[in-house]
């Protein structure tokens, strides 16, 4: 992978970290339960997070973290978590986050000595939010923000 592509994969993980984020606060707001509304929050945080460590990734190679368009969920994608039951929602989640892992695992197999800790921490997040998922599918939720939250303690 040349330099600009790896760029342009880091600046696509911060975008998708910016959506992240406004996907899980919007879930977040949407529900009435307190545990899921805790949970979403939680998760909402860990891409923030992440977020800012792509923006720094990226001001680190001379780019600039800026975006002209606001950040948005479509309102099918959100009628179509909300409506659906947990499990379908999490299946479906759980097709997402592991494509993601692909893709960032990609990333982490080019990235430059410097940007080694900042990436596995993207791989990292990603597979907090896969065993997030994995947990709310077993059933398991009360353990299901473990890996996210020992990340945010970072």
């Amino acid at each position: 992978m040349e330099r600009d592509s790896y760029i342009e994969g880091i600046r696509s993980a911060w975008l998708g970290e910016l959506f992240g984020e406004v996907f899980f606060k919007t879930l977040a707001d949407r529900t009435e339960d307190d545990v899921m509304r805790t949970k979403w929050q939680t998760l909402a945080q860990l891409e923030h997070v992440t977020g800012n460590r792509m923006a720094t990734l990226l001001e680190s190679h001379g780019e600039r973290a800026v975006t002209q368009d606001p950040i948005e969920v479509n309102e099918d994608v959100m009628t179509r978590y909300t409506n659906a039951t947990h499990l379908d929602s999490m299946r479906h989640m759980r097709d997402v986050v592991e494509k993601a892992i692909v893709r960032f695992d990609q990333l982490l197999a080019v990235a430059p000595d410097d940007d080694v800790a900042a990436v596995q921490f993207l791989v990292r997040h990603e597979e907090a939010l896969l065993t997030f998922v994995d947990c709310e599918i077993a059933g398991d939720g009360a353990h299901a923000l473990e890996a996210a939250e020992i990340l945010l303690r970072e």
